[in-house]
């Protein structure tokens, strides 16, 4: 009986451990069996190395998602591809800063926008995540794909060391494409053509021309020396002292003067700005009266050319008459000037004329 009792109170705990464990995860995994997911995808023309299933998708650092699925798109969609497939699963209350009634409705306006991903690291560890953040300047260097994406898809971008290798590798081109070899000639042959150019100075010839050069310029030096030594120099120098210490007292002197000019300058400038303000004010209502009186000049002097106008042309008879007179007077008066010049005494000395009849009469 004893035994059978041991038996009974083992398969109770055992049934009971069980039923705890269904009940723990029924209540702490139930959100998760239950909880709605988006799929979309993306591909990689690069190494996904420690990237797993399971690894998080991020926004700006937010989990947004995880990785559901890594394989290559010519696996999937048979087409000729390299690139690796990966299918990620978002979470359905995430935003990506983008508003909409559902998360696949914000995920399309986030592509849109220019939501791409890229794959990152965790330090140095070499465990890798996917990163999601907006690039709208690098849609030309996205990935071309020749099929019909069963998900939504979100262009990618290499990652930061794919971007490294990539600008090592080229370096490197560009080193090896470098002629080392050619160089290394011509640096031999330019020493070369160096040390022959220096066997064929004349040491001995320079060396000559060096030390009578030296003693040139100590000859020039103590010529130097003595001149400025001499008394005619330090008598000029002592004019010169002199000289700018008048020139000094000159300026001081003048200071104080071309200071007070300047501010006369000044306040005469502030003055002749007031006066040319006081006359603008004052001239500009008469010079508008001036120009409506000149409108209203003009206007009469045009009536009275017209009034001219109809006169001449009324009376052009009389005026004929009137300017053919004044060319017979001033023919007239033409020949009593010739006459007067020629003979100047008649104005004094030529008895007048005789009187007529009817003078007499009268």
């Amino acid at each position: 009986m004893t035994q059978k009792a041991n038996f009974f109170k083992l398969g109770l705990f055992v049934i009971i451990a069980f039923g705890l464990g269904a009940a723990f995860l029924i209540i702490f995994g139930a959100g998760k069996f239950f909880k709605k997911e988006l799929l979309a995808e993306t591909c990689f023309n690069e190494s996904v190395q420690g990237l797993t299933i399971g690894s998080e998708v991020k926004y700006k650092g937010i989990k947004i998602g995880t990785v559901k699925t890594i394989t290559s798109a010519a696996r999937v969609y048979h087409a000729k591809s390299d690139y690796v497939l990966v299918i990620i699963s978002l979470e359905d209350d995430m935003s990506l800063g983008q508003t909409g009634e559902s998360a696949k409705a914000r995920v399309k306006n986030a592509i849109n926008d220019g939501l791409t991903v890229r794959l990152s690291f965790k330090g140095l560890t070499g465990v890798a995540y996917l990163e999601t953040d907006y690039s709208p300047n690098d849609h030309g260097n996205t990935l071309d794909i020749s099929w019909s994406p069963e998900n939504i898809y979100i262009p990618s971008r290499q990652s930061n060391m794919k971007q490294f290798g990539d600008a090592v590798n080229q370096i490197l081109d560009n080193l090896a494409a470098i002629n080392i070899k050619g160089i290394t000639l011509d640096i031999e042959e330019l020493l070369k053509t160096l040390d022959q150019k220096a066997n064929n100075f004349d040491i001995d010839n320079i060396s000559k021309l060096a030390a009578s050069l030296l003693k040139e310029l100590q000859s020039t030096n103590k010529k130097i020396n003595t001149a400025i030594g001499s008394a005619k120099v330090k008598h000029l120098l002592d004019d010169a002292q002199a000289s700018f210490s008048n020139l000094r007292t000159i300026v001081e002197s003048s200071k104080s003067p071309l200071l007070k000019a300047v501010n006369d300058f000044q306040k005469a400038a502030d003055s002749t700005k007031k006066m040319t303000a006081g006359l603008e004010n004052r001239l500009s209502p008469r010079i508008d009266s001036l120009s409506a009186s000149l409108d209203r000049l003009m206007k009469s002097l045009a009536s009275t050319s017209g009034l001219l106008e109809n006169m001449v042309w009324l009376n052009s008879d009389k005026i004929k008459l009137i300017i053919d007179n004044l060319e017979t007077t001033s023919e007239n008066l033409k020949q009593m000037s010739k006459d007067i010049k020629k003979y100047p005494g008649r104005l004094l000395f030529e008895k007048p004329p005789g009187k007529t009849n009817t003078e007499k009469k009268n």
